[in-house]
Parts: C-alpha cells; structure tokens; sequence
C-alpha cells in the first residue's frame, strides 16, 4: 500500500473567494439570528395609563413606579420610550405619556 500525497488546488481563485464570502455571509446570518432571540421585546400592550409628568419625574423613577411585575427597570424603560415613540428618554414637566399596562 503507498500512500499517495495529494493537493488540492484551487482552480479558480475568484470563484473560491466568492464561495468562502457566501458561507461566511450565510453563517454570520444565522448565527446573529440565534443571538438575537433572546433580546427580542415585545410590545403588544393593548391597555395603557396615561400619567402627567411633574417637576423632577424621571422616566427612570416612573419606570420603577409602574412595574408591578418587578421587571428589569431597563426593559421597562424601553417599552415606555417605545410605546410613546420616544427618541430619548428627555421628559420635560407637563408632557402627558403613555405607561403600557398588563
């Protein structure tokens, strides 16, 4: 029995370096959608509050007012920023915003 060493050679360079992009594309695909499975928030409130903000409210202190389920205050935060559109988490007193309820 001989062993025979064999190369592979790459016949195409161009072809080779499109196919390794593509896999490397298609795994970075999936991969960034199995972690971003755990991240994913959902806003679906069909009930809400609405409160008036008064002089030195923060949206984090309305936050951790409003989160009877005892959530992550950031997550809270997000959802209220999100429900109302909210690009920031500026509030100024008198603005009426939304608290989504559940």
């Amino acid at each position: 029995m001989s062993e025979k060493n064999t190369k592979l050679v790459i016949v195409n360079k161009t072809r080779f370096i499109i196919f390794v992009t593509i896999v490397l594309l298609f795994l970075s695909i999936i991969m960034g959608g199995i972690f971003k499975l755990d991240k994913a928030y959902s806003s679906t409130y069909k009930t809400w509050k609405e409160i008036t903000i008064q002089s030195g409210d923060t949206l984090w202190h309305i936050a951790r007012k409003n989160n009877p389920h005892n959530h992550d205050t950031r997550k809270v935060v997000y959802e209220i920023m999100k429900f109302n559109s909210m690009e920031d988490a500026s509030i100024r007193t008198g603005d009426v915003i939304k608290i989504p309820t559940n």
